[in-house]
């Protein structure tokens, strides 16, 4: 018997499974439909035929909760072999900004925006680091 988990009928999608009336039933179709009081409705309709199953949207369902997934075999990790990470700043008002720089130093760039600010009177800035990542095996990475 799978481990279980509640899940709101409106989510249901065809394949799933639901636990109906003690069994496991997969979904073949779901539709919604509207209760003559004006609520929402999820049809289940299962494969193997059987009487479809009429719930309200809202209603929390049994399903088999999900298979623990592997760990990955790869993660990210920052590329600079290529390309060092750019740095680029400019001002949201009037779009100036410095020359775009590899450079890690935070302080060039904030002078130029005091700079700029003493200059025009523009007080707001977009500050971009655009760098490359590299998907590497998980026994690759270096800690």
């Amino acid at each position: 018997m799978p481990s279980e988990q509640l899940r709101c009928a409106v989510r249901m999608r065809r394949g799933d499974l639901v636990h109906v009336q003690g069994k496991w039933r997969e979904v073949c179709a779901v539709r919604l439909d509207r209760y003559a009081t004006g609520g929402m409705a999820v049809v289940l309709t299962f494969a193997g035929g059987g009487r479809p199953l009429r719930v309200p949207a809202d209603h929390l369902v049994t399903v088999p909760a999900p298979e623990p997934s592997a760990p990955p075999d790869r993660v990210l990790v920052e590329d600079a072999s290529d390309c060092p990470a750019v740095h680029e700043t400019e001002c949201t008002t009037c779009g100036e900004g410095p020359e775009p720089t590899v450079s890690q130093d935070v302080a060039v760039r904030h002078l130029w925006c005091a700079e700029h600010v003493v200059r025009t009177g523009h007080t707001g800035f977009l500050a971009l680091r655009v760098g490359l990542l590299r998907a590497v095996a998980v026994h690759e990475v270096r800690r």
